[in-house]
């Protein structure tokens, strides 16, 4: 009889694991569609929660598919959203500059996972961290290696970093911002502790 009632006991508690997670995904999933919103009504260059979508995105979503499925599908429809209003943005849709920003996200979900096992304030600071300069370094590649006016060499390529830099400010400030933001809010709405280190 005990055995049973242990049994029914373990169960139920993988019943109430699975509901948690669903409503997790939910809740995560809101946070992140907001925050494209955010993006879309307040367009300010450079400083948008964008990366920090993608980095918590691998960070709370950890190694599932869901990783990359969430974070990329809002950060899509944010740029549909964009192309609806502005010819500028539909010209950038599936252009080599989108498919060089959406690369810097698959790397920046990639980095989340490694520091999903155990999320922590600091770990998320310096992911933030790490995640703005993948995305400066790997989007100007991109702009040098797509664009005429970079020649293609040594120099072109730290020209087009050079010319990178007046942005990356807004880059880094809105990365850790948004980073610690989602973090704080999703551990808030979840009623998960908060880890400092």
């Amino acid at each position: 009889m005990a055995v049973y009632l242990l049994n029914k006991r373990f169960v139920h508690l993988l019943r109430l694991k699975k509901q948690m997670k669903k409503q997790d995904i939910i809740i995560l999933s809101a946070v992140m569609l907001a925050l494209v919103l955010i993006r879309v009504y307040f367009n300010i260059p450079n400083f948008n929660p964008l990366g920090a979508i993608a980095l918590m995105g691998g960070v709370l979503f950890g190694r599932n598919w869901l990783a990359f499925l969430i974070p990329v599908s809002a950060l899509f429809v944010g740029d549909l959203l964009l192309a609806s209003n502005n010819a500028l943005n539909q010209d950038y849709l599936f252009s080599a500059s989108f498919l060089t920003v959406y690369a810097s996200f698959g790397v920046m979900i990639a980095l989340g996972m490694l520091l999903a096992k155990k999320p922590s304030l600091s770990g998320v600071l310096g992911g933030s961290l790490l995640a703005a300069i993948v995305f400066f370094a790997v989007t100007n590649a991109g702009s040098w290696f797509t664009l005429p006016e970079y020649p293609k060499t040594f120099n072109g390529l730290m020209a087009a970093y050079t010319a990178g830099i007046p942005f990356f400010r807004n880059t880094l400030v809105s990365q850790v911002l948004f980073s610690i933001g989602i973090y704080v809010v999703y551990s808030f709405a979840t009623q998960r502790k908060l880890t400092l280190a």
